[in-house]
């Protein structure tokens, strides 16, 4: 029987234990019970060998007990209470989100009238926490959702060929069991995209108007406890405003409010609006609800943030909270207990603003026309599908398309289809030099997928802007392969231009039910971003793409993808494989298959000795742009009369705040002329290039997205200057150093011999000790 087949099959693949819950009561009148025991006492779980296969059973999701993971995340539409048409209607919701962050989902009739189940997978196991978010968030839009099955214990479900206490069986009603072993096992979804997952239903949920949100118990304990706080102290209605709480708030081991959230370090603009010195106009009550806000999302307690608070070198934002402004303009310290009564308060707001804060996928800068570029982007990438996989497994073909895919990439950070190319950032996140993607954009304005939109303006520090092209008149090169502008069967004449005999016709228009969002895109930017790619080509890159979005694939099925001669994937294929980047298999009629094993590319990279290439790269390219910009100035400089000219300090002067850092005198040599190494040196020095790269190592290093204008420096410049005393950072770290994993206390050994280039040959220094004894202080003496 089918039926059983798919049970076995499912169990055999998937299950890790070796027996199931078994349903209660007798053959023709079995219970909607799976109790761990019997009324006899006896054990309620039975051997997968030799079950009876028409008995109703139950599988666990959750796996450990300390700290449990599900190995399936399953949705349970329930058509009790409603009607099939609101079942139909939530799983169609559910798999679309699903879909859009790339988690395959794998619908099965649950054999109750009307009921279904959505199935998703992770074989990495989902954290608890997770699991909690994306039921509640997915309990408020959708009414026929069962969110018992996120108990960690008892989270109990029926697989798939699973009989029903009633008659008939759970039937996977759009996949083979083959199909759905392989998306919720080796092809399932990694943890990241359950996180984007209940980042977007969370946002989802807080954009319902109240009167649409599912009044569910959660919510309902939510909405009560929102009016009240902490405390049953009031949450004022500015804050009310925001709706309800997406976020669970719980309690420190001081007893106060903080959010359900990973502890992290405050981000760079965090850090910016700590720093940020308030004048005499401005509100310090309003300055200082933003930088507590950030750490409250950033998952900090109270007492960390108050000892940021005492520390007035690193947190002037907040001299409110320390001083008391007098009639005559001057300011009166306040006491620690003043200070630490006011904080207590500043928090509280905070954590109830945080905790209704609407989550999103993607912070875009809420860009107006986000729906247009997201259209254009995908008839981008439809179109590129389009142009067969000849035009992108050519010599040059790799960077082409790496060039497109970071340009997409940036109009959707930009909200814009009109962006500004800088050569360096888009080489960077294409994976290549700034000399091969400057290549590569004239041969995509050659071709007709590109155009430029306005010239760059080195005195002012802008670059080319760079649109997508409608139309193009062919050029008289041999190497020409005219872009596809219409996605149709006839594209190749409909489109402008597009008139000669040697270009081939594209192949049928690509059927994309989803257009590619900002994580997707991010992930392709990272991918082909890798060190290891300078060592095996840029081209194996695409064999190894295209093995990962297929897993299990064969030679042809590869070859049809990619574009390449056998010959040729076959030698991917092989040095792929050698770098344990892949596994072999065999298929049932015995060929051999190909999976994407497990293993990062920075651990292969490090094999190859190619390791770091790309951090280095990119922190040079941001050196580049400051020598750059230090230089137009300098050309400004010259260009006025004599008599004119200011007056300038020398370029080795230290930049102090406030000051114009190119305002220096640009470095020369004895005889007179500019000295671009030593500009290089001291901008390096200025930037603290040897911080940005343990920054750049540290996104290689953990499989993140390198982009120029987003690498900060480790230590930031000046919070320790050798020969004098130290001072003590207040903002608390509580682990060790993530790049050379040196514990709270010891000496930091950040930097490698990329820094010898930038001429910081003394290694960072983490003060570890001094963060943990400023928290500890703190909480101390608010205790």
């Amino acid at each position: 029987m089918q039926a059983h087949r798919t049970l076995r099959t499912f169990l055999t693949a998937l299950y890790w234990d070796r027996s199931v819950r078994a349903a209660a009561g007798a053959p023709g009148a079995w219970l909607n019970q799976y109790p761990p025991k019997t009324s006899a006492g006896g054990s309620g779980y039975v051997r997968i060998q030799g079950m009876d296969l028409d008995r109703p059973v139950a599988v666990h999701l959750a796996r450990g007990r300390k700290q449990p993971r599900f190995w399936a995340l399953p949705f349970d539409c329930d058509a009790k209470h409603h009607t099939a048409d609101q079942v139909t209607a939530d799983l169609a919701l559910l798999s679309d989100v699903t879909q859009a962050e790339g988690i395959p989902p794998v619908p099965v009739a649950s054999g109750s009238p009307g009921g279904m189940h959505l199935w998703t997978g992770c074989r990495a196991g989902l954290p608890f926490p997770l699991v909690q978010r994306i039921y509640r968030a997915a309990s408020r839009l959708c009414p026929t959702l069962d969110t018992s099955l996120s108990n960690p214990t008892d989270a109990l479900i029926r697989p798939p060929g699973a009989a029903h206490r009633n008659g008939g069986y759970a039937t996977l009603t759009a996949h083979t069991v083959d199909e759905a072993v392989n998306l919720l096992g080796p092809a399932s979804a990694p943890v990241t995209a359950f996180y984007r997952l209940a980042a977007r239903l969370e946002a989802m949920a807080a954009d319902l108007p109240p009167e649409q949100a599912q009044p569910t118990a959660a919510a309902t304990a939510t909405t009560t406890a929102g009016e009240t706080g902490h405390g049953r102290r009031t949450v004022p209605p500015s804050i009310l405003a925001r709706g309800p709480r997406v976020r669970r708030i719980v309690q420190d081991t001081d007893g106060c409010p903080m959010l359900d959230a990973p502890w992290r370090p405050l981000g760079a603009r965090a850090l910016k609006g700590l720093r940020r010195r308030p004048t005499r106009r401005d509100d310090h009550s309003a300055i200082k609800h933003a930088p507590a806000r950030s750490m409250a999302l950033a998952g900090w307690t109270e007492a960390e943030g108050l000892a940021v608070v005492r520390d007035p070198e690193s947190s002037p934002a907040l001299e409110y909270l320390r001083s008391e402004r007098q009639a005559d303009g001057s300011r009166r310290p306040r006491s620690e207990e003043e200070t630490a009564r006011l904080w207590g308060r500043v928090w509280w707001l905070a954590v109830e603003d945080a905790a209704r804060m609407p989550r999103r996928p993607e912070d875009d800068g809420h860009a107006p026309h986000s729906d247009e570029v997201q259209q254009a982007v995908a008839d981008l990438f439809a179109r590129m599908e389009a142009a067969g996989p000849g035009r992108w497994s050519r010599k040059s073909g790799p960077a082409d398309e790496a060039m497109l895919r970071a340009l997409a990439f940036l109009m959707m950070l930009a909200g814009s289809v009109d962006v500004s190319a800088n050569i360096h950032r888009v080489g960077l996140l294409a994976g290549y030099t700034g000399q091969t993607a400057s290549q590569s954009l004239w041969r995509l304005v050659r071709d007709g997928w590109i155009i430029f939109t306005a010239e760059a303006e080195r005195r002012a520090g802008k670059a080319r802007r760079v649109t997508l092209a409608t139309g193009h008149t062919c050029p008289d090169d041999e190497h020409h392969r005219c872009a596809v502008y219409q996605v149709t069967s006839d594209a190749a004449q409909e489109n402008p231009g597009s008139d000669r005999n040697r270009t081939p016709r594209p192949p049928a228009p690509p059927t994309c039910a989803f257009p590619p969002s900002p994580a997707h895109l991010r992930s392709l930017l990272t991918h082909q971003q890798a060190d290891l790619w300078h060592d095996i080509g840029h081209h194996a890159a695409r064999t190894l793409w295209a093995v990962q979005q297929s897993q299990g694939s064969t030679v042809p099925e590869i070859t049809a993808q990619t574009g390449y001669a056998t010959r040729t994937t076959l030698r991917h294929l092989d040095r792929l494989t050698g770098l344990q980047l892949l596994t072999t298999g065999r298929s049932r009629r015995g060929e051999t298959t190909y999976r994407a094993a497990d293993r990062p590319l920075y651990e292969a990279s490090q094999k190859t000795g190619s390791a770091g290439r790309m951090a280095a790269m990119a922190v040079a390219y941001r050196v580049k742009q400051e020598v750059i910009q230090w230089w137009a100035a300098e050309e400004v400089y010259r260009s006025m009369p004599y008599a004119q000219r200011p007056s300038r300090v020398p370029a080795d002067q230290a930049v102090i705040p406030g000051m114009d850092p190119w305002g220096r005198a640009y470095p020369r040599t004895e005889e007179g002329r500019p000295d671009h190494a030593r500009a290089r040196r001291i901008e390096a020095q200025r930037i603290n290039a040897a911080g940005m790269l343990d920054h750049a190592h540290q996104l290689t290093r953990t499989g993140q997205l390198l982009d120029l204008p987003y690498l900060t420096a480790a230590e930031p410049q000046g919070s320790h200057q050798p020969g004098r005393g130290g001072r003590r950072a207040a903002i608390p770290t509580r682990y060790a150093c993530t790049y050379c994993h040196a514990e709270p206390g010891e000496r930091c050994t950040t930097g490698g011999p990329e820094a010898r280039r930038f001429g910081m040959l003394t290694p960072a220094l983490r003060w570890h000790a001094a963060r943990r004894r400023a928290a500890r202080e703190g909480a101390a003496t608010t205790g």
